[in-house]
C-alpha cells in the first residue's frame, strides 16, 4: 500500500514542473510519469514541444522569474534551461517515469492507483499536471497534401522560392509562422488569415508586458485583440491580412467566409491543439486557488484546469498552484485516521 511519502506527478510541463519542485522541496519522493522524453512539455524543441525556435517570452521584471529581472524578453532557450534547473534541482528525490503513458488515475480512501505499462502503483497523493496540448487540431473537411498544421513545420525547407502560402489562425503561433516565413523566405507572396481584425503590438509596448502579466478567463474569448510581434510595421508591410475565416480548403483552393476563393502552394494552419483525453479520476471541485481542482477525497489535484486557465499569467499561476498542491499533501499526511 501507498506510503505517507510517497506522490506522484503526471506531466512534465511547466506546472508539472514547478510541483515537483515544490514537493520535493520539502522532503517528498516523487514519481514523475510523463509521455515525453525530457522536462519542458510545450517548451521543448518540435516535435515533442510545441513552441517555435523564434518565440519571444515578454518579461515586465517580474512576470516570468526572478533571474530573469532585468531583462525586458526571453528567448525560448533561455527559458528551457531555466526549467531544466528548476527540474534538477531535487533529482535525489525524483524517480523518473518518462516516456510513459498514464491510462488511468482512480481515487480510493486510503490511496490513488496510478495504471501505466509499469502496471498498477499506489500512491498517497496524485497531482495531475497534463495541459491542454494535446494533438495539433486541423479541420476534418480541409484535404490536400499541402495544406498541414504550423507544429510540422519545424523548418521553411518544404516552402520553395516565390510560392505563396497562406498562415491560418489569428493568435500568437499564427504571426510568429509569419515572422519566420518573412525573414527566411522574403520572396514568398504570404497571406494570414486571422478570422477577426487584430492589433499587432511590440513585445516592448507597455500593452504587450500588462497582457502578460494579468489573468483572464479562458471562458469563451479572450478579452483582448491584440497580438505581439517583433515589429508591428513589418508584417502588415509584407504580408496580406486577412480578417475573414476559413470555410474549406479543398487542395490548393481556399474558400473564405467573405465568398472570396484563392489557390495558395502552401495552407498552414496555426489552428490550436485540441485538448488531450481526460484521465479517468473523481469528477473535481474547485480548488484552493484558481485553476486548480481538486478531487472529492483530497488526494487527486488537477493543476491548470481546462476552462479555468490563467492566460499570459501562467507562471504566476503555476507557482501558486505548485505551492498548494504541496500544502494540500502535507495537510493529508497531519490527518489522523479516524476510527
Amino acid at each position: 500500500m501507498a506510503t505517507d511519502s510517497i506522490c506522484a506527478v503526471i506531466g512534465s510541463g511547466l506546472f508539472g514542473i514547478l510541483a515537483v519542485r515544490e514537493l520535493t522541496r520539502r522532503g517528498n519522493v516523487v514519481d514523475w510519469y510523463s509521455s515525453d522524453p525530457e522536462p519542458g512539455g510545450i517548451w521543448q524543441p518540435m516535435p515533442w514541444g510545441k513552441t517555435r525556435e523564434s518565440t519571444e517570452l515578454v518579461n515586465p521584471g517580474w512576470c516570468i522569474a526572478p533571474e530573469f529581472r532585468t531583462k525586458p524578453s526571453v528567448t525560448v532557450q533561455e527559458f528551457r534551461d531555466l526549467l531544466k534547473s528548476w527540474s534538477d534541482e531535487r533529482a535525489d528525490l525524483q524517480r523518473r517515469l518518462f516516456r510513459t503513458r498514464v491510462g488511468q488515475v482512480v481515487e480510493h480512501d486510503s490511496h490513488v492507483d496510478v495504471t501505466s505499462p509499469h502496471g498498477e502503483t499506489p500512491y498517497a497523493f496524485v497531482v495531475v499536471a497534463t495541459g491542454h496540448y494535446g494533438t495539433p487540431r486541423l479541420p476534418t473537411n480541409w484535404t490536400g497534401d499541402n495544406c498541414y498544421h504550423a507544429s510540422t513545420l519545424q523548418d521553411l525547407s518544404r516552402i520553395r522560392p516565390h510560392q505563396s502560402a497562406l498562415v491560418i489562425g489569428g493568435g500568437q503561433s499564427g504571426v510568429e509562422v509569419c515572422e519566420e516565413i518573412i525573414e527566411q523566405r522574403p520572396d514568398v507572396r504570404l497571406s494570414w488569415c486571422t478570422g477577426r481584425r487584430v492589433r499587432l503590438i511590440s513585445r516592448l509596448s507597455p500593452l504587450a508586458m500588462l497582457g502578460t502579466c494579468v489573468r483572464y478567463s479562458t471562458r469563451g474569448d479572450a478579452p483582448r485583440g491584440f497580438v505581439i510581434t517583433k515589429s508591428p510595421a513589418t508584417v502588415p508591410t509584407r504580408c496580406t491580412i486577412m480578417p475573414t475565416r476559413v470555410l474549406q480548403v479543398d487542395g490548393e483552393r481556399v474558400e473564405f467566409s467573405d465568398g472570396s476563393v484563392e489557390k495558395y502552394d502552401h495552407i498552414i494552419a496555426a489552428t490550436g491543439y485540441a485538448s488531450p483525453v481526460g484521465l479517468d479520476f473523481p469528477a473535481p471541485g474547485r480548488g484552493r486557488t484558481k485553476g486548480m481542482r481538486l478531487s472529492p477525497l483530497g488526494r487527486i489535484v488537477a493543476l491548470n484546469y481546462d476552462g479555468d486557465g490563467c492566460g499570459g499569467a501562467s507562471m504566476s499561476c503555476a507557482r501558486k498552484q505548485a505551492a498548494a498542491s504541496a500544502r494540500i499533501f502535507t495537510d493529508l499526511g497531519r490527518q489522523k485516521p479516524t476510527a
